[in-house]
């Protein structure tokens, strides 16, 4: 995913575990978008999204459903307004999710081209 949103051109920082993206999230001046999912040593996704959207009210994030349940139910704390988009999907499939979450954004303030092929 990271390689893939830098090559569309998007500003991307990675985070080790839960913890160190909560952190990531407040210490930068400009976040557009929180990409998270279940499995991560720590804080696990829901209890990031909420601890984030304490702070961070107005951040768009997109939650990755595990490819072992991409159809079953969402874990439990997660809330219902977050988009989900399930594993495993392809470049195209993850540009359009952060594309129609970004579009519409005043926040956004990375130096970005369009990831559907405009500069």
């Amino acid at each position: 995913m990271v390689r893939t949103l830098r090559d569309a051109g998007y500003c991307v920082f990675q985070a080790y575990d839960g913890r160190a993206a909560y952190e990531l999230s407040l210490a930068l001046t400009t976040v557009d978008l929180l990409i998270t999912n279940t499995k991560m040593p720590g804080l696990q996704g829901p209890e990031l999204i909420r601890r984030v959207r304490e702070e961070l009210p107005e951040l768009p994030i997109l939650y990755v459903r595990n490819q072992d349940h991409p159809a079953g139910p969402l874990p439990d704390g997660l809330p219902s307004d977050v988009p989900t988009l399930a594993e495993p999907f392809t470049d195209r499939q993850l540009l359009d999710a952060v594309h129609q979450l970004l579009e519409g954004t005043a926040r956004n303030r990375w130096p970005v081209r369009d990831p559907l092929g405009g500069q």
